[in-house]
């Protein structure tokens, strides 16, 4: 199982990082960005626009609402995002330094 923890970061009030363990390392934008590239060029393989797909245009779709503010697991469930197989990846949020929330979130791999 992979552990994302989602903590208080440093840069301003709402500032957060996230922390994937058993690595202990901060996940950075440069780091989201270069995986989405892999992904997107998945995409663009798996379902080419000229064979009348949407290509990476339906996940960019999928993560466009979620940046709008919709929820998440509304966005998983319209766009079959949803894993079927089960969680294997834990999320836990420590944004508030009294309580620990923890949340299980499945993400594609």
């Amino acid at each position: 199982m992979v552990h994302f923890v989602v903590e208080k970061g440093r840069k301003s009030e709402g500032d957060f990082v996230i922390r994937v363990y058993s690595y202990g390392e901060v996940w950075s934008l440069e780091h989201v960005l270069r995986l989405l590239k892999i992904i997107f060029d998945s995409e663009k393989r798996n379902y080419p626009i000229e064979k009348g797909f949407r290509g990476s245009a339906y996940l960019l779709n999928a993560i466009t609402e979620i940046a709008f503010g919709r929820d998440v697991e509304l966005v998983l469930a319209d766009y079959r995002l949803k894993r079927k197989s089960g969680s294997k990846v834990h999320i836990i949020e420590r944004l508030d330094s009294d309580k620990t929330v923890q949340k299980l979130h499945e993400v594609l791999e």
